[in-house]
């Protein structure tokens, strides 16, 4: 059970949310707060395991919050903004929502939340290192490690690997289902990576190396940005 709180200047706003955690059980609701200088002061002073912030609210914006409040807990953030996103991911922000935040998108983003906090749960129970295909021809086993990445189009998806290329009657919302999400990410409507395999990510593309890249999606970007994070090294400010 994780305890959460949501801090948004908009009443609406927080009934959205609100709604959205009381669907899932393992979020336990403890305050709302249209008051940002007060949920800093509530943050510090109880144990809090997620804060859902909006960015823009007065006397104290969402980023000035999470700064202030350090690693006192982690942070989703709703906002109407997208263009606060990166600076956003420099501090406990796990996740950032872009409203209207759908409530399939909230779901995911507790699911990062979770799988921080609960590190020792079997998140990966049921996913073994291959997975198997079906072609044409034959079933096909796939070693995870080797998939370099996915391309949908329609019901068929080509699965781009170290050995080859294989096509499956299979749609990238079923395969998207069937991988572990700790190494694999939809960028794009077409598209799965392997995050092991990306060499660099630049503008709109991710490249797998100098001859390889892959288009990322515009609604796909924050999902990438909060994968990536994890392991961009940055100095102190």
């Amino acid at each position: 059970m994780l305890n959460c709180i949501i801090v948004d200047d908009e009443q609406a706003a927080i009934d959205v949310i609100n709604n959205y955690v009381r669907k899932i059980p393992s979020l336990q609701l403890v305050r709302t707060f249209r008051n940002p200088l007060e949920a800093l002061h509530y943050i510090k002073n109880n144990p809090i395991d997620l804060a859902f912030v909006d960015i823009r609210m007065p006397e104290l914006s969402g980023l000035e919050l999470m700064k202030l409040a350090g690693d006192a807990c982690q942070f989703i953030v709703t906002s109407a903004y997208e263009e606060y996103a990166l600076e956003g991911y420099q501090y406990n922000n796990i996740d950032y929502l872009v409203k209207p935040v759908s409530f399939e998108r909230f779901v995911r983003a507790v699911q990062k939340a979770k799988k921080i906090q609960q590190p020792d749960t079997n998140e990966r129970s049921g996913f073994d290192d291959y997975v198997f295909i079906k072609t044409e021809s034959r079933i096909q086993k796939v070693a995870l490690n080797d998939i370099l990445f996915a391309e949908g189009l329609g019901n068929y998806i080509t699965l781009h690997t170290t050995k080859g290329k294989f096509v499956a009657l299979l749609n990238v919302k079923d395969l998207e289902e069937a991988l572990p999400t700790d190494l694999f990410l939809r960028v794009h409507r077409s598209y799965i990576i392997s995050l092991n395999k990306i060499d660099f990510v630049e503008g709109n593309q991710i490249f797998l190396d100098k001859e390889t890249s892959i288009p990322l999606g515009d609604t796909y970007k924050h999902q990438l940005w909060t994968a990536l994070d994890k392991k961009i090294i940055t100095g102190r400010k």
